[in-house]
């Protein structure tokens, strides 16, 4: 009402407006007016179901599609009805599963060995033969330093993201990344493997936040939690295998090369193919995906049409970037993502060196390592199930994250004396990414609006950067073999992560019960299929949040 007396189409002192009067404003203004009905089935004369969907462009949409300024389902639609069963819809997403999960999966676990890998080369002689001095924090440095890549480089990739093809800019960073990883066997002194580290970080910037636009753009709302359970958990999957295969090659003597530098090469090398792959197989939506026809990818876009989110416009729109930092809970979802970062931080550059200093040696400590990735893909399939079948992600994270801080606990008051205890302890840290891996996803589902989602998914990013370089700075090398405060701090952080998730929850709920009081109080006339209009969910009236 407020916006028609605006616009002068009804004086303040009269009744509501009336459907024409709304017309009349979306017509001349803002949206084009589509007739829509989504998930509505019909009975077929066989007795199937058909679900119909149907987009009806009017005056003065096709001018907003010229610019750019609604999502490319929308031009994709083209005003066609769209009718399909639920059976053709299960062959479409599982043709989606075959082709899209089992590359983030492999490029995923590829990530993660890459950047974990200097955990592994630091009981492979990578210390001794940079020249790092054991007594200053030139090790820390050396694994923060990917991080300060990662945060430089994160919110210009985040945009690039949002204005090239995505598939072609995700492949590129993933070339150049397996070449910088090569690179690594040159690296002689402590500025040198600074050097490459930095470089490594930026390009891996590039994969989270272009994964969990893959995923909201491919999958509806209660599809998305356990898929990119999927590919997170193949974090534990690089732990299973670098473990094996690093405790392989340091037993290895008289080599042409370092041993550390054997197990860059083979982390390095098949990084570079699967990126060219990717150049010419990775879809960047579903509009030039190869493994669907037309009508397929039809079906592919209609059936997310209740994410309120379409399929990915590049047009970058300040308004929602600045709306961004306008939602609380964009600073609560950064605030989270720090706290929770800062501990893994510390475990990804020390994991191997804890481990060692339990009293194992430096050979079997690389392959103790191996059960906190059968932890971390345990945790991150299960609660992303539940979360998923509940359709809660708060609470779930809530859980999850109250694992590692148990086990944060656990290393600070069992002596060193009781290997065991220490190692379970250790363990249970695993579980911390599954709640991490369901604060993306609320992010996902809550954060409407192309620009506004890689905006808040670009900062928490940011903040998981700060925290994965502050994290090595905790453990201080004047406190070895102990850690004592670096293992405090693990506890600390989870702890103050889990309060984190009860106040995005509240916040959630508030905003519901304000939603659906106001919706009762003053019923209001929306237009339907906006969902392609890639507006924000401050604009979105009918939706309501995720818990």
């Amino acid at each position: 009402e407020e916006i028609l007396c605006r616009e002068g189409l009804r004086p303040a002192h009269l009744q509501p407006p009336t459907t024409e009067t709304v017309h009349q404003y979306l017509t001349r203004s803002k949206f084009p007016i589509m007739s829509s009905e989504i998930n509505k089935k019909t009975a077929q004369p066989d007795g199937g179901d058909v679900i119909r969907t149907h987009t009806d462009f009017e005056d003065g949409s096709m001018e907003k599609l010229k610019h750019g300024e609604v999502d490319p389902a929308l031009a994709f639609a083209n005003g066609e009805e769209v009718t399909f069963t639920p059976e053709e819809e299960r062959k479409v997403l599982w043709k989606i599963d075959r082709a899209i999960l089992p590359l983030l999966m492999w490029i995923y676990a590829l990530q993660f060995a890459d950047k974990t890998s200097l955990n592994y080369a630091s009981l492979m002689g990578i210390r001794e033969d940079t020249g790092l001095n054991p007594k200053s924090q030139e090790y820390s440095w050396a694994s923060s330093i990917f991080y300060a890549g990662y945060l430089l480089w994160e919110f210009p990739t985040t945009y690039l993201l949002r204005r090239l093809p995505l598939g072609k800019y995700t492949s590129a960073n993933i070339i150049l990344w397996g070449v910088v990883l090569v690179c690594h066997v040159f690296a002689f002194n402590y500025a040198g493997l600074l050097s490459v580290r930095f470089f490594l970080g930026a390009l891996e910037a590039t994969v989270t936040p272009a994964f969990v636009i893959l995923t909201s753009a491919w999958y509806k709302q209660n599809e998305q939690a356990k898929r990119m359970g999927y590919w997170l958990s193949c974090n534990g999957v690089a732990l299973l295998t670098l473990g094996p295969i690093a405790y392989g090659l340091s037993g290895a003597h008289n080599t042409v090369l370092a041993t550390w530098k054997v197990l860059y090469l083979v982390l390095g090398l098949p990084t570079v193919i699967t990126g060219v792959y990717c150049w010419w197989f990775m879809p960047d939506n579903q509009t030039n995906a190869k493994f669907l026809n037309h009508r397929e990818k039809t079906i592919a876009i209609e059936r997310i049409r209740g994410n309120f989110q379409g399929i990915g416009s590049r047009k970058w729109k300040w308004d929602q970037f600045y709306e961004a930092f306008k939602d609380p809970r964009t600073y609560l979802y950064v605030l989270f993502s720090l706290l929770m970062n800062i501990p893994n931080g510390g475990i990804t550059a020390f994991g191997s060196i804890i481990i060692n200093s339990f009293g194992f040696n430096s050979r079997l400590s690389l392959l103790l390592n191996m059960p906190t990735g059968v932890v971390d893909i345990t945790c991150k399939l299960l609660f992303t199930y539940l979360s998923d079948k509940f359709m809660d992600r708060s609470l779930f994270a809530f859980i999850a994250i109250l694992i590692p801080m148990i086990g944060g606990i656990m290393m600070i008051v069992i002596p060193l004396s009781a290997q065991g205890a220490l190692l379970v302890g250790y363990y249970l840290i695993g579980a911390a990414g599954s709640s991490w891996c369901l604060v993306m996803v609320m992010i996902s589902n809550n954060n409407l609006g192309y620009t506004k989602k890689v905006t808040v998914n670009g900062l928490q990013i940011l903040a998981y950067g700060a925290g994965n370089w502050i994290g090595p700075q905790t453990f201080r090398s004047n406190e070895a073999p102990n850690y004592h405060n670096g293992k405090l701090m693990v506890a600390i952080m989870y702890g103050l992560a889990a309060c984190t998730i009860v106040a995005i929850r509240l916040v959630n709920i508030w905003e519901n019960k304000r939603r659906d009081k106001k919706a009762a109080e003053e019923p209001e006339v929306i237009a339907s299929g906006t969902e392609f209009l890639d507006l924000t969910d401050f604009e979105q009236p009918a939706f309501r949040y995720v818990l």
